[in-house]
């Protein structure tokens, strides 16, 4: 059994992204994981300052803020799930704070560590043409890399932009099958 973390990134709430990580939840609990859900818009989490101070409080980040809520998720889960939607061919402002804040995890000093877990990422686009995913697409490739994640699943999917769009095509249940193989 899998602890899995879902990072919902969308400020819209039970919008197509947070619809998509239902059905890979859906999925997941159906196959007997442990599905955690963190709604990242209501959280309050700064950007990282580089300060170099990572564990110097007893903690993984000086800044005391939401992020700790994150930390904490990460350090006791095996997958984690990445919902956005697509902001200008990348992450939304609500998750790019959650991945420059991975810093700790690689600080000399480190307490806890991510590499070997794995990651998913469930991406929606008003877009029409699935290359809008490219930029988003590669971040997440080498964000992976860096941090030494493996890659359990993509989906992205293009021509959802009013809320219940993506009901009519077939990515909830690609996102349930999804959830169901880990």
């Amino acid at each position: 059994m899998y602890k899995i973390t879902t990072l919902l990134g969308s400020p819209r709430r039970n919008g197509n992204s947070e619809q998509l990580a239902a059905a890979f939840a859906k999925g997941a609990t159906d196959s007997g994981h442990a599905v955690r859900i963190i709604r990242v818009h209501t959280l309050r989490i700064g950007g990282c300052i580089d300060c170099r101070r990572c564990w110097m409080n007893g903690t993984h980040c000086f800044l005391h803020d939401d992020m700790a809520e994150i930390y904490s998720a990460l350090d006791t889960s095996d997958v984690f799930v990445f919902a956005v939607p697509l902001y200008f061919y990348s992450w939304p402002a609500q998750i790019k704070p959650v991945w420059d804040r991975l810093l700790p995890y690689f600080s000399p000093d480190a307490k806890a560590d991510i590499r070997g877990k794995r990651a998913v990422l469930l991406a929606v686009a008003g877009d029409e043409s699935p290359s809008c995913f490219d930029g988003l697409r590669k971040s997440f490739d080498l964000a992976c890399g860096f941090c030494k994640l493996d890659i359990a699943g993509e989906i992205y999917a293009n021509g959802v932009y009013a809320v219940g769009d993506i009901s009519s095509g077939d990515w909830l249940s690609k996102a349930e099958a999804l959830g169901r193989s880990l």
